[in-house]
């Protein structure tokens, strides 16, 4: 009997070591990575989460990190797990996967009027917790002021990729990613007034632009126009405030004007003849006429005449 019990000892014990080093181990594992996910948190926990372009359709929701991570959305009626929504710029994510920014914007769409809904950010491994929105009723009316439309630089070239909040004093915010050549444009159609109630527009209304980027911010401060005005380029890192600008007689547009700044040809100079200037930057332009200035290379020189010009035509 004695020889039976000690054929089974050495084994059995070195069993139970085996099955104690795998639990210590495990546990281990499972303490790194709670510890691992507390250190991240502070770095990947999203903060000034802003809604923004509240429809009865519709809603953005946008927010920043402290280290670069990929995020997305979830969200429901009923629980917050129903619907997945990336950031709008991976809705074509590149071979790699989406990109990890520090600045994230994720737009909600066919939603129901007047609902509420709950939703959760998931930024890299951290879930927030369950928060809320409610969309809006539909307008009774829509304004039929123009959108707001501008370009940012950082430095001398086009800003890639940012977000542009728009702010009026008791309307809703609306917002717009920077699109190629540092492009913007904000719709007005949709904004209403903090309840969600129709917002009519004036002209004259004092508005604030800031922009947010994973390289530099920016602001402007300027008036609502009832025409398609572009505003002057704005730069990462500087505050500009338009108000202050005294209104001039608008001069009319000559032929030397139009031979020197109209160029695309469409017999007007506005906005998108200074996005052909944001887009052939550099010494070997695409389009030769964006060097107004006639040095052989299109550069910041040549997008402040541009902007002077645009000033001095005002409306055109």
């Amino acid at each position: 009997m004695t020889e039976f019990i000690n054929r089974f000892k050495i084994p059995t014990i070195l069993g139970l070591g085996i099955i104690l080093f795998g639990i210590a181990g495990g546990v281990y594992l499972v303490l790194r990575e709670q510890v691992f996910l507390s250190q991240a948190a502070p770095n990947l926990t999203p903060k000034d989460v802003t809604f923004t372009n509240i429809a009865e359709d519709a809603v953005t929701i946008s927010w920043q990190t402290n280290s670069a991570t990929t995020s997305f959305i979830t969200f429901g009626q009923s629980s917050p797990g129903e619907q997945t929504v990336l950031d709008d710029r991976d809705s074509n994510p590149p071979a790699g996967g989406p990109k990890p920014r520090l600045t994230h914007y994720v737009t909600l769409k066919n939603l129901l009027p007047k609902t509420n809904y709950q939703f959760k950010i998931i930024s890299g491994k951290i879930a927030s917790d369950v928060k809320n929105f409610e969309t809006a009723s539909p307008l009774t009316n829509q304004t039929v002021f123009p959108p707001i439309i501008g370009s940012v630089l950082d430095g001398d070239s086009p800003l890639e990729s940012g977000v542009v909040y728009l702010s009026i004093p008791e309307a809703t915010i609306q917002s717009s990613l920077i699109k190629g050549g540092g492009n913007f444009l904000i719709p007005l159609s949709q904004i209403r007034k903090v309840d969600l109630s129709d917002y009519p527009l004036i002209a004259g209304t004092i508005a604030k632009l800031t922009i947010h980027s994973d390289t530099g911010e920016a602001q402007i401060i300027f008036k609502l126009k009832d025409n398609s005005t572009p505003l002057p380029p704005i730069k990462l890192g500087q505050n500009m405030d338009l108000t202050t600008e005294e209104v001039t007689s608008q001069p009319s547009l000559t032929i030397t004007d139009l031979n020197k700044y109209d160029l695309n040809s469409d017999g007007k100079i506005n906005a998108a003849d200074n996005a052909i200037i944001l887009q052939n930057l550099g010494k070997n332009p695409k389009n030769i006429k964006a060097d107004i200035s006639g040095d052989g290379v299109v550069d910041q020189k040549d997008l402040d005449l541009m902007s002077q010009k645009l000033k001095e035509l005002g409306a055109q």
